[in-house]
């Protein structure tokens, strides 16, 4: 082989290593890009609640197991808020979790329908296949094959997703859009027909 052609060869792989790399490189940055954070804000912390300000987005197809195109047919992607995916800034105040404080949590286990058996209520963010995101409540009764079964679903869009969730008195559940306000409602089984229903919050009954 010529010098030439040997200097020819040296300088192919090395141009096509550095286009693999760059390759690489770009694909990571991209993936890197793609995978954008639980929680953004959008406005000024020191003029407004963080939970006001705050954008949720959705990033797992399931809700403890359950699938979100079976909780909704038109959702394909359903995130239950919890604690670890919340940066702790937004959640502590010199100090104080805010949120415990206040007696509020994304999930409360309870006996909602007045029945020996236990369910959990959990609170998230939904994003329809569409594109349009909101606030979603489930409540799920534990089995004994450990599956999860939805015993009550409601969803809003919104732009404000965020929402937390807390006992009230007989049993009820009181859910919140805020953690500071007067911005809930109280959710209660009804024995008569048999199903929850939202009820107004005078003393959270």
């Amino acid at each position: 082989m010529s010098t030439s052609s040997f200097t020819r060869l040296v300088l192919g792989l090395i141009v096509g290593s550095m286009a693999g790399v760059a390759g690489v490189t770009a694909l990571t940055t991209a993936q890197a890009a793609a995978q954008q954070a639980f929680v953004t804000l959008n406005g000024d912390l020191k003029k407004e609640a963080w939970w006001v300000i705050a954008d949720f987005h959705p990033f797992t197809t399931e809700v403890r197991g359950i699938p979100a195109n079976q909780i909704r047919n038109s959702w394909c992607k359903a995130t239950e808020f919890r604690k670890d995916l919340v940066p702790k800034e937004l959640l502590f105040e010199d100090g104080v979790d805010v949120m415990q404080s206040a007696g509020m949590s994304f999930a409360v286990e309870g006996r909602f329908d007045g029945t020996a058996a236990r369910q959990i209520a959990v609170v998230g963010v939904f994003q329809e296949c569409a594109g349009p995101k909101g606030r979603f409540v489930l409540i799920l009764d534990h089995s004994a094959d450990g599956k999860p079964k939805v015993r009550f679903v409601t969803a809003v869009r919104t732009d404000r997703q965020f929402g937390a969730l807390r006992k009230g008195k007989g049993g009820t559940l009181v859910a919140s859009a805020c953690m500071q306000c007067d911005d809930s409602s109280v959710l209660k089984w009804d024995r008569r027909k048999r199903k929850f229903d939202w009820v107004p919050d005078a003393d959270e009954l």
